[in-house]
């Protein structure tokens, strides 16, 4: 946010809620492939399911749509916020937001009507990418291969944070990490999203 740039404050703890990114993650980085996962990993999909439910989830237009092709509508038990710059008309248990400064409002609403104080963001690699500076936890998993596609997962500096949590199974690894220490905001701004890269 603006604001956290001019009071200093560091955007992974100025919140009232905990943001976690959620995201499984090959080798190389990939996270997608023409708006879908480059493969099949139902264990996956149940963990996405077991981590998520009862809270928000952030996610662009495009992720959110690849979700509603498969589900027949939004997550269900969850309430999702999806950052997009377009005019969507949306069903319950969705809402259309267009900047980051309004997902981290509505996330905070919904996560004060559930009940939480964790909100999960589910992608694309742009909402990742905005999110990252103000995440105070990473679930992801890590796919112990490469794989092609055009959407990967913004670099992160490990540095940055320490693994808290590893459960290795074949062929990938569901793994935790939390921040370490938070680092200067200057970078992790709120503006409006990109009309090109949120919907992602």
């Amino acid at each position: 946010m603006s604001g956290d740039r001019a009071s200093g404050a560091d955007p992974a703890v100025d919140s009232a809620v905990r943001f976690v990114l959620v995201a499984a993650v090959a080798d190389n980085r990939v996270i997608g492939r023409d708006g879908d996962m480059p493969w099949h990993l139902p264990e996956d999909l149940k963990h996405f399911k077991r981590t998520t439910t009862g809270h928000p989830v952030v996610m662009g237009r495009t992720t959110y749509e690849s979700i509603a092709r498969q589900l027949g509508g939004p997550l269900p038990d969850r309430h999702s916020v999806v950052l997009t710059t377009r005019d969507l008309d949306l069903p319950e248990g969705a809402e259309a937001v267009d900047s980051v400064d309004s997902a981290v409002a509505a996330a905070e609403t919904a996560a004060d009507e559930m009940g939480v104080e964790t909100v999960y963001v589910g992608g694309g690699a742009t909402v990742y990418e905005q999110f990252l500076d103000r995440a105070a936890g990473l679930i992801l998993t890590e796919l112990h291969a490469a794989h092609e596609g055009d959407t990967r997962f913004p670099e992160w500096d490990r540095e940055d944070w320490v693994e808290t949590d590893r459960d290795d199974r074949d062929g990938f690894s569901f793994v935790t990490y939390e921040r370490r220490e938070h680092r200067d905001p200057a970078a992790a701004g709120g503006a409006e999203c990109d009309p090109e890269g949120p919907d992602d």
